[in-house]
């Protein structure tokens, strides 16, 4: 039986191909919002065309989903998905924050129960086979060229080293990530709020960890410990720019840091452990203006960014895609406050977002005076 998943492998692979083809939605990037926003589309039957860069699944950070966000994978049809035992069901996070205790919050009194800790790369490939079940239109290994807005709509050339592809739509979705490429294309540029970088890395461990999540501060920046696995761990530090070292002796600056904190270095032997690569990301707090224009949208962190101490993550990148894709649709539909109504509802939650982190970093006070507790904020 054809598949709807076009796979890098399964396209022209001799000399090289031009193919034009027209849908009313493009979105560029394949990660769960721009899933998220083609599996509503396609449930509200609306042609669109998803266009990924990689051509398998990637492991990314990002592993937590909280109790609330389970009528949201419901919506969207992929609540089944958590059941699959390489996820795991977590019962709350432990964090030290404001004083050297290491206090335990517990989602007993959620309303929603019980949260999950995401094996990611398999819930990404979960996630591709999910569209590819409701029949998306999935091309994988095509890397996004060219994008020129005219008359009618929208035009985007994408290619790989075997085809060259003309896409035409009313809209394309950025949903690229933080990076927003679309809208770096259409001249769109994002306010960047923060400079905090984050240094991430993961470890094997000798033997099994507690299923949960565990933030520390510290006075250069806060850690956050994720288990992947029975005896694997993701760490990530956070902390300015101007505090990370030059690459060479950024391994010397993440042992210094995680050997000085008091909980997360019990996790681990910090002077003998094996880290895998240390990968330096921009992680801070940046936003659009407007989340949408003339023939396009951004959804996911292309359209606002989160400060990874919220936790909105994952949970935000399907909902943004949600709400974006029946927006969408609905403005094909007609429907012309349609996009004002995505807007308020992103505006919205960020502006909640905004406030409760401020509050969250004004809480620690033991370090007020370092670079980052003064600069991050």
């Amino acid at each position: 039986m054809q598949t709807n998943l076009r796979v890098l492998e399964k396209e022209e692979q001799c000399a090289v191909t031009k193919d034009k083809r027209n849908y009313e939605v493009i979105i560029i990037g394949g990660g769960p919002a721009g899933i998220a926003t083609s599996l509503t589309l396609t449930n509200r039957g609306i042609s669109n065309c998803l266009v990924e860069a990689k051509h398998l699944p990637q492991k990314k950070t990002g592993e937590a989903i909280p109790p609330n966000a389970k009528p949201l994978l419901k919506k969207l049809g992929i609540y089944e998905l958590m059941e699959d035992p390489k996820h795991c069901i977590y019962y709350g996070n432990k964090s030290s924050w404001g004083s050297e205790k290491l206090e335990q919050k517990a989602f007993i009194k959620d309303i929603y129960g019980h949260g999950f800790l995401l094996d990611r790369l398999h819930f990404e490939t979960q996630l591709r086979a999910h569209l590819e079940k409701c029949g998306g239109d999935f091309l994988a290994g095509y890397r996004l060229k060219k994008v020129v807005k005219g008359e009618k709509g929208i035009t985007a050339t994408i290619e790989n080293t075997a085809a060259a592809i003309t896409l035409t739509a009313k809209y394309i979705v950025d949903a690229t990530g933080r990076k927003a490429s679309v809208c770096q294309q259409l001249g769109i540029k994002k306010r960047f709020l923060d400079a905090q970088f984050a240094l991430t890395s993961s470890v094997q461990l000798s033997q099994e960890i507690a299923r949960e999540i565990v933030v520390e501060a510290t006075p250069n920046g806060w850690w956050y410990a994720a288990p992947q696995g029975h005896k694997e761990l993701t760490l990530m530090f956070f902390t300015l720019k101007s505090l990370i070292p030059d690459k060479v002796n950024s391994t010397q600056f993440w042992r210094a840091e995680l050997k000085s904190s008091l909980h997360i270095s019990k996790l681990v032997n910090a002077e003998n452990c094996d880290f895998g690569p240390i990968k330096i990301l921009p992680c801070g707090t940046s936003r659009l203006e407007i989340p949408f224009g003339e023939n396009w949208m951004a959804v996911g962190d292309a359209a606002y960014s989160f400060d990874p101490i919220s936790s909105y993550g994952i949970t935000s990148a399907l909902a943004s895609g949600m709400y974006g894709g029946h927006a969408l649709a609905s403005a094909i539909e007609g429907k012309t406050d349609a996009m004002l109504t995505y807007r308020y509802l992103m505006e919205k939650a960020y502006q909640g977002y905004a406030e409760k982190l401020v509050g969250h970093y004004a809480s620690e006070e033991r370090w007020k005076d370092e670079p980052y507790w003064m600069g991050s904020r």
